[in-house]
């Protein structure tokens, strides 16, 4: 099994390259009243100041916009005390609060994560997604965020216990890891 490192231990990664899942990234710039919110912005601010380099790649960016949309429309209906068969996710999308949302995520994207973060990418190949279909307790992104940590030796930092038993080395505040 593969290091885990707890928020104490980001003194030790400091040579390292780090690779943020899309959990994480939500945490820190897409607040929504998690208990976690504070531990992954203290991780992030360590990162920062010892200069780590810092990772995400197209699949995570499009994860975060895609669920900071549905956080948005999910708070649109509570606000506003309807239903998804009132409102339609789609609807909301292109309605001028889903539009606004979406501004709003792509300047934190724009100005916050590409500003602070490398972007990473690999060019997926036949092979690898056959390697991905495999019934497992990742999903099939979690499967692409895995291959492109192990193929950069990346450390990656996650809340996602779906990852407890890879074999990446993964920095988390979730006490799961710790247990391992």
């Amino acid at each position: 099994m593969a290091k885990r490192y707890s928020g104490s231990d980001i003194h030790n990664l400091s040579q390292r390259s780090v690779f943020f899942d899309a959990n994480v990234l939500l945490y820190i710039f897409w607040p929504t009243g998690s208990s976690w919110e504070r531990q992954y912005s203290s991780i992030f601010r360590h990162l920062l100041q010892q200069k780590t380099r810092m990772v995400v790649d197209f699949l995570v960016i499009s994860e975060v916009v895609n669920r900071a949309v549905k956080t948005e429309y999910n708070k649109h209906l509570q606000e506003n005390n309807i239903t998804g068969n009132e409102l339609r996710y789609k609807e909301f999308r292109d309605k001028t609060e889903g539009r606004e949302a979406l501004r709003d995520i792509f300047h934190v994207i724009d100005k916050n994560i590409l500003r602070s973060f490398d972007v990473a990418g690999k060019a997926f190949s036949k092979s690898d997604i056959t390697g991905f279909l495999n019934v497992d307790t990742l999903d099939f992104v979690d499967k692409g965020i895995e291959a492109i940590c192990r193929e950069n030796d990346y450390v990656l930092l996650t809340n996602d216990k779906d990852y407890i038993n890879s074999d990446l080395e993964i920095i988390s505040s979730n006490p799961v890891f710790s247990r391992v």
